[in-house]
């Protein structure tokens, strides 16, 4: 389990020097300098399809990872696929192929990081050659093609896993004891987020990039920000479908492209979720999930702001004398050292990967469900926004399958 601080209590001497995490947790550290790497029977081959900016940072988390290594890296261009694995790997294979990723023996998952319009096709054919996968989010520009790659995936028996890094951090877990104490915090009534980037501000940016291109990324910001928010949203309320979901659209480009949306989801018992996200805003990145009691929250949803600490607070309020004053009160200043979630997440699916490869363990369902449901709320959302004028689309009982 992570190592968790309260306010006003001294971690523990070596917390500021831990570097590295032993395989049972964050919490544990070894001396500087020293890095213990499964050996090469034990290790996940990874392969990398596509030399995304993204793709990077996942390739970071394979290397600190104890059970991971890269494997086979490919790009269209070789030149770029031989200079992305010198910088990002230690030693991968690079292919000018995709097709030879695939085939490489040593490739036991393969990451997707491509345009989602292109992730269809490429997660069909891993698949079919028996590897696992790890694909960049939003799945797909439709219900349907998402529900087809998860399908190939159960057929094949292969793990499917969405890179959504923050659902691995340990941060999560502590939050959700806050939550479970209904005493204290009561029950959840509302989850409000946001996620805002500033960079479409730039039009070198906003000409260039794939996030404003339709026929890459056709759901903008709502699929590659709202994706998050969606997910905390869920988190929250143990994912449970909502009844009903609208969005708007604010901004969007000339071509449809969703640059900045807000939207609502409506679950039973008078329950919400609300957030924003947008290309066009200040990076903001909170979260706030608000009990009839109490209140948690962070800023820093989907990155932590530091690598090896993630803060939460839990508070509530009161009113003063005459309600001159509303007076905020902190219950727990939670920190949770030492658990870095971009490589939390490549050692939890090599660890599914593992079990299933040397003892036939279960592959895990939580992953391939939770990233069809957000795929769903998300096509809603798009449905409200693109096509209704921002009314209520029915979620709960619906078939979502031509949307």
């Amino acid at each position: 389990s992570p190592h968790v601080t309260q306010a006003g209590a001294r971690p523990p001497a070596c917390a500021s020097r831990r570097r590295r995490a032993l395989p049972t947790g964050p919490s544990l550290s070894r001396p500087a300098g020293r890095r213990r790497k499964a050996s090469m029977s034990q290790a996940v081959g990874w392969g990398v399809v596509g030399c995304a900016g993204i793709a990077g940072k996942t390739c970071e988390g394979i290397k600190e990872a104890e059970n991971a290594r890269v494997v086979a890296v490919a790009s269209r261009n070789m030149l770029k696929a031989e200079g992305f694995a010198k910088t990002y790997t230690e030693g991968a294979k690079p292919y000018s192929s995709y097709d030879a990723v695939l085939k490489d023996t040593s490739v036991d998952v393969v990451y997707v990081p491509l345009p989602t319009t292109m992730k269809k096709d490429m997660v069909m054919k891993a698949a079919a050659e028996k590897k696992h996968i790890l694909c960049e989010k939003p799945l797909a520009g439709n219900v349907k093609d998402a529900e087809e790659m998860i399908e190939a995936c159960r057929q094949n028996g292969v793990q499917f896993m969405d890179n959504t890094m923050m659902m691995h951090h340990s941060r999560l877990e502590e939050i959700k004891k806050v939550l479970e104490n209904k005493k204290d915090f009561g029950d959840v009534k509302h989850v409000v987020s946001c996620f805002t980037i500033p960079f479409g501000n730039d039009d070198e940016w906003a000409g260039d990039n794939i996030r404003m291109n339709s026929s890459l990324e056709p759901m903008g910001a709502l699929g590659d920000l709202g994706w998050y928010n969606i997910r905390l949203s869920q988190w929250a309320f143990k994912y449970e479908e909502p009844e009903e979901v609208c969005c708007h659209y604010f901004d969007k480009t000339e071509e449809g492209v969703p640059i900045t949306a807000h939207a609502i989801l409506r679950y039973s018992g008078g329950c919400t979720a609300t957030f924003d996200c947008s290309f066009k805003c200040c990076l903001r990145q909170w979260a706030e999930v608000v009990g009839t009691k109490q209140t948690v929250s962070w800023d820093d949803l989907c990155v932590t702001q530091d690598k090896v600490q993630a803060p939460f607070t839990v508070a509530t309020a009161g009113i003063g004398e005459n309600a001159i004053t509303f007076p905020k009160q902190i219950i727990q200043q939670g920190n949770v050292e030492n658990c870095v979630q971009h490589k939390k997440l490549i050692e939890n699916m090599s660890n599914i990967v593992l079990g299933k490869k040397l003892d036939d363990k279960k592959l895990d369902d939580h992953w391939p469900f939770i990233s069809l449901q957000t795929q769903k709320i998300m096509m809603a959302l798009h449905e409200s926004a693109a096509r209704r004028g921002g009314a209520w689309v029915k979620f709960r009982g619906a078939d979502l399958g031509s949307l």
